[in-house]
């Protein structure tokens, strides 16, 4: 992460700035989102389907005993800290893994013991952000534990497409479940947790000055247009001005951003996320961005998943702006940064 002490921010009203945004924010005439914790609330959907995708997939899939919480919401949030843990579906399956290679390694299949088991989920969480090597780094540190026989043994049991295929059975439900991803769920057949899914944004608070509107989102397309139905905004955001998983870039991957800004012309953009990952797409950005190039800052809310235990850790991002939520940002945007008509 790249980092910003804390106290060079500045307090402006409801949210804190950095020195170096504040005239910068007054060229702004396009607003990216996130999706996830910006525009909608996820807390009982997403971050409980990853951890029901690892007890479904190990407990029907794969006959292991059910008896007791494989993973927990704090510890999906462990990986969502560091760098490269963008995707929900990617989590759930080094989940998974983590699982099998602990069960091969003390030939248990007791959750509470293989809980306890080096390495923890926290620590594998921890030793990546140090790496900052990402979802591939856990793969490998996890399967570096067993030999070849043990190895081919547990790779035979993981079956990522499947594990997907469980999380979005689970998240979309029988209700939604073709629509999405076109096929009828064959493991899980219960009404999916996108029914608690809540807006975030109020279109009031949108300013009315901007006309210009991106979503830089790790969800399908599908998944998207639903919550942007959800949220009532749906009508503002024609389908090349969203880049999900289906077009290939998946954040921190700085493409996401370029491609928006390029697509709408934009003189300068704000994206508004919450996570690190969402902060660090925009540094990539700039690293590699040219003066002909317009500028992007970053806005960290914190009405996201981590937010309300991890502030300090979203401030140590070294956002631009930090909001309680995307409302807080746009409503000061439009009162205190706006240009002048």
């Amino acid at each position: 992460m790249s980092g910003r002490d804390v106290q060079e921010y500045v307090p402006s009203g409801p949210l804190l700035v950095g020195p170096d945004a504040l005239t910068g924010l007054a060229r702004v005439d396009t607003l990216i989102f996130d999706v996830d914790g910006v525009v909608m609330d996820v807390t009982n959907s997403i971050r409980i389907v990853g951890c029901n995708a690892v007890r479904v997939y190990l407990t029907r899939i794969l006959s292991w005993p059910d008896d007791g919480p494989f993973v927990e919401p704090k510890e999906i949030e462990l990986y969502k800290l560091a760098d490269g843990f963008n995707d929900d579906w990617e989590i759930a399956g080094i989940n998974v893994l983590t699982y099998l290679v602990k069960a091969e390694l003390t030939g248990s299949r007791e959750v509470a013991l293989l809980r306890r088991a080096k390495p923890t989920i926290a620590e594998l969480a921890g030793a990546a952000r140090e790496s900052r090597g990402g979802v591939p780094f856990v793969r490998r540190t996890v399967l570096d534990l067993l030999d070849g026989e043990a190895r081919e043994r547990v790779l035979s049991q993981w079956d990522y497409k499947k594990i997907v295929q469980v999380f979005q059975e689970i998240y979309a439900g029988e209700d939604h479940c073709y629509a999405f991803y076109g096929y009828h769920p064959q493991h899980v057949h219960q009404p999916g947790r996108i029914a608690l899914d809540r807006p975030l944004i109020r279109r009031e608070s949108i300013p009315k000055s901007l006309t210009k509107f991106g979503v830089y989102s790790g969800r399908t397309w599908e998944e998207t247009k639903a919550a942007l139905e959800m949220a009532g905004i749906a009508d503002l955001f024609r389908r090349e001005r969203v880049i999900v998983v289906d077009d290939g870039m998946l954040k921190p991957d700085p493409r996401g951003l370029a491609t928006l800004v390029q697509r709408m012309d934009s003189a300068a953009a704000v994206f508004i996320g919450d996570m690190p990952d969402d902060r660090e797409a925009v540094r990539r950005y700039r690293a590699g961005r040219t003066e002909a190039e317009p500028e992007i800052f970053d806005c960290l809310v914190l009405s996201g998943p981590l937010g309300g235990r991890c502030a300090g850790e979203i401030r140590a991002a070294g956002a631009d702006v930090i909001a309680s939520d995307v409302n807080v940002f746009m409503e000061w945007w439009a009162q205190e940064a706006a240009p002048a008509s």
